[in-house]
């Protein structure tokens, strides 16, 4: 009897730290990225090209380029590239009186990287460039909020992330895409969790141009290859938090599963201690979760209090959701089953398909 009650004590003292670390973290993460986001420094504008891939038309099309065309900083040059001019997307890019590039296919990129190298290497003498996917709707102030932190020459790239928007009343499927796109901004929010997303990143003439052209047209993702040049370079990544960009979906099993599992296996490709990393986190929270439950009904029902860390990771993206509250609550509560499993599938990936075309991962 004394034992059991040692046992308790110590599976109690537990689960009262792991309280502790969970709050203290949160706590910190609060407070901290709020100085380490982005700095709105005043930058000295000269030449900036924008550079909009397209293949397709995405949700919100004609909306999307209509927001990036009335950006607040006065001067700048925006070019969409395809793939070929039989694309549905080039007669509403002329409608709308975008210059219009063919991807030169010069490169073993994936498609989208090759399209936007092709921007780079014909405006190769801008000073600044910008990127941002076609499906992205963005606010006014997108553009001068990602250029503001480069200002500092210790930071190679500013960067957004999105929230995911269901574009009707949308599914459960919908909202677990968004809710997993939380995980990403928790990550933004935190310097040493930060990466840059493609979607939406601005970066110096410098980053690129002249050594990192080739690595950068050869890759098959743009995020992890900006990302890991900025590291390889000792160079900062800043967060435009005030800048929130949005992403309209209409998404089921099949297609949030695909798009999950590629972004998962593109980041093992680049690192496994993203693996180790994922595999490691998500595998202690389910068990964690689990043993919780025969600990709460046969032992004591105080353990209950275990579940406070994972209420308030619930709490927390319900948070952010000012509609369909009931969603984004069930939506959490299958996260971390789900991205356990991204991680099974991604470190099993030997390559991925993206937009018709198959990569090779390189492992």
């Amino acid at each position: 009897m004394i034992q059991d009650i040692e046992i308790i004590k110590i599976l109690w003292a537990f689960i009262i730290l792991v309280l502790i670390v969970f709050l203290s973290l949160r706590i910190y993460l609060v407070v901290w990225w709020k100085r380490q986001s982005s700095s709105q420094k005043n930058i000295a504008l000269k030449k900036v090209t924008v550079i909009f891939p397209c293949k397709g038309v995405d949700l919100n099309f004609e909306k999307n380029l209509d927001a990036i065309k009335h950006q607040t900083v006065e001067q700048y040059n925006i070019v969409a590239v395809v793939d070929h001019l039989d694309d549905p997307a080039v007669q509403i890019l002329k409608k709308h009186d975008m210059e219009i590039l063919v991807s030169d296919g010069g490169h073993s990129g994936s498609g989208k990287v090759g399209a936007i190298a092709t921007a780079l290497k014909k405006y190769q003498e801008s000073d600044y460039f910008a990127i941002l996917d076609s499906d992205t709707l963005v606010k006014p102030n997108w553009l001068q909020s990602l250029l503001g932190p480069l200002a500092d020459k210790n930071i190679g790239a500013s960067t957004t992330y999105p929230y995911y928007d269901p574009a009707d009343r949308g599914n459960i499927w919908d909202y677990i895409k968004k809710t997993w796109g939380y995980l990403g901004i928790n990550m933004m929010e935190f310097r040493l969790t930060r990466f840059v997303w493609g979607g939406s990143v601005a970066f110096r003439n410098d980053l690129i141009f002249p050594d990192n052209f080739e690595k950068f047209a050869n890759s098959i993702s743009d995020d992890s290859t900006i990302t890991s040049i900025c590291k390889e370079r000792n160079l900062k990544i800043a967060y435009a938090h005030n800048t929130r960009p949005v992403v309209y979906t209409r998404e089921d099993r099949k297609t949030f599963m695909e798009w999950s599992n590629r972004q998962i296996a593109i980041s093992i490709s680049h690192s496994k201690n993203a693996f180790y990393a994922g595999i490691g986190i998500y595998g202690i929270v389910i068990l964690y979760v689990i043993a919780l439950i025969p600990l709460s009904i046969f032992v004591w029902n105080l353990f209950l209090l275990g579940y406070i860390p994972w209420g308030m990771a619930i709490a927390i993206n319900v948070s952010r959701e000012k509609q369909n509250i009931m969603m984004v609550t069930i939506a959490s509560i299958v996260l971390p089953f789900i991205y356990f499993i991204n991680m099974i599938t991604g470190v099993r990936s030997t390559h991925i398909e993206w937009r018709g075309k198959k990569y090779e991962l390189k492992k």
